[in-house]
């Protein structure tokens, strides 16, 4: 039987489990979903096993999911590959400034759907990329590191401002807008009602 670390061109063996391993975080980066169950199992991971205290206990959580985020960032942009920065830049302030209402979205995504009916349910004017469909796409969630300090979505805006997600983000996000009243007024002040 052949064995591929020994008859392979040197350094073949070790780029083709590279581009393997790869291959599956991408897999899982590229998985929406997969936020939702990360988070809430460290939070839990660090109740149950730092058994320091609370203020260390909560450091660490934080110095882990920063960790874990950054990891994330560096694999969307390794997963968008080469492209023009500046161009897709370019695009995303031009979709923000052209649409009163913004979201940066998945087809499949649990989230992004549960966005979509919070604003279909108001029977608002949005427009929505959907990132997965999108030629540009990969590129855009890659900028959105930079530009939002996250990759996840949905990634929404109103008036040119950064909301956030479904449930989370600067202004606690859509549900939590609509929740609280705050989500009609602001868009009725955009006439996407």
């Amino acid at each position: 039987m052949c064995d591929p670390r020994t008859t392979a061109p040197k350094g073949l063996f070790r780029r083709v489990v590279s581009t393997v391993a790869v291959g599956v975080l991408a897999l899982l980066a590229s998985m929406p979903v997969i936020d939702a169950f990360v988070r809430p199992s460290l939070i839990t991971l660090g109740k149950s096993h730092i058994t320091s205290s609370p203020s260390s206990s909560s450091s660490t959580q934080v110095g882990l999911m920063n960790f874990l985020n950054n990891g994330k960032k560096a694999l969307v942009k390794s997963l968008a590959g080469e492209y023009d920065a500046t161009a897709i830049q370019t695009r995303i302030n031009g979709l923000i400034d052209d649409n009163p209402v913004l979201m940066f979205s998945f087809t499949t995504c649990p989230f992004c759907i549960k966005a979509k009916q919070v604003l279909d349910d108001l029977e608002a004017k949005y427009t929505v990329i959907e990132l997965d469909t999108d030629p540009d796409g990969k590129s855009i969630r890659a900028e959105m590191a930079d530009f939002v300090g996250r990759t996840s979505v949905p990634a929404i805006w109103i008036a040119g401002q950064f909301v956030g997600g479904c449930n989370d983000g600067p202004m606690g996000g859509l549900v939590k807008l609509n929740d609280s009243g705050k989500l009609d007024g602001m868009l009725r002040e955009v006439g996407a009602l």
